[in-house]
């Protein structure tokens, strides 16, 4: 295994940008614009910078977001679940990636169907990642290379099945991983959500050692948890105190992770 530079920028991940929202993954409009006009001015006074990206390809990143991200000038990385598309009206469609990867957004990986890879057979890992792939190539014409793993969840083997599937680079949610494992980049990034505040995004922009301390704390912590009470009934409660409920792919998740279980 080999660390990268700490002169890495920072990667920041959201979900859903919207007017306002009880989704502890939402972040507010006004708060959006908040934070890319601090970015805007750490990125001019060449303080420190962050690489904006996106999972799950909703249609509040591209409604509400994109506007602003024009305004201030940002590219983002759009890490999208192709087997989704068309599900639901929540989830953009592909006239929708391909205005925005016209626009200079890159349209990315986030697994085929959202199932958590690390829950997976060989047969289901291999197929998440695969079709995914092959999926964005084949309608939007450009090659994908970068996935960001669904729930965050990752191992050894999700990065050797990444690997032998044609990517180079695997985002997780644990934003203190700077790393190359077997040949596969892995990026930590750090969730916004709902509650982060302007003093704690700019701590974690800047990479500050007592911020990301804490948050791995936390991680461990939850890690915890899960030992305890199964991944199945963990991420059940999580969705409830989220306020993520009316997610279908959370739902679909939920079943998959009982049936796993079994």
């Amino acid at each position: 295994m080999r660390r990268h530079s700490a002169n890495r920028n920072m990667v920041l991940a959201y979900h859903e940008v919207m007017p306002e929202s009880n989704y502890a993954y939402c972040v507010t409009l006004a708060s959006f614009a908040e934070q890319l006009s601090l970015l805007d001015s750490l990125k001019k006074t060449k303080s420190f910078d962050a690489q904006i990206t996106f999972d799950d390809g909703e249609q509040s990143q591209f409604h509400n977001a994109l506007p602003l991200l024009t305004e201030y000038g940002f590219k983002a990385t759009y890490f999208v679940t192709p087997g989704l598309i068309g599900t639901a009206a929540k989830f953009l469609g592909w006239d929708d990636f391909r205005a925005l990867q016209a626009a200079g957004h890159s349209i990315q990986s986030h697994g085929w169907s959202h199932r958590f890879l690390t829950f997976c057979s060989e047969a289901e890992l291999a197929h998440e990642l695969r079709a995914s792939r092959q999926s964005l190539e084949d309608n939007l014409g450009s090659a994908v290379a970068e996935i960001s793993v669904p729930g965050g969840r990752w191992d050894r083997r999700v990065l050797e099945a990444s690997a032998a599937a044609g990517y180079r680079r695997v985002y997780v949610s644990d934003p203190w991983v700077e790393a190359e494992i077997d040949g596969i980049e892995v990026m930590g990034r750090f969730m916004v959500r709902r509650t982060t505040t302007i003093t704690e995004l700019t701590k974690i922009v800047a990479k500050d050692r007592s911020a990301l301390r804490k948050l791995r704390l936390r991680s461990q912590l939850r890690e915890g948890l899960v030992g305890i009470l199964g991944d199945s009934l963990y991420h059940r409660i999580w969705c409830r105190l989220s306020g993520h409920n009316n997610f279908e792919a959370a739902r679909q998740q939920q079943m998959y992770l009982r049936e796993k279980e079994k």
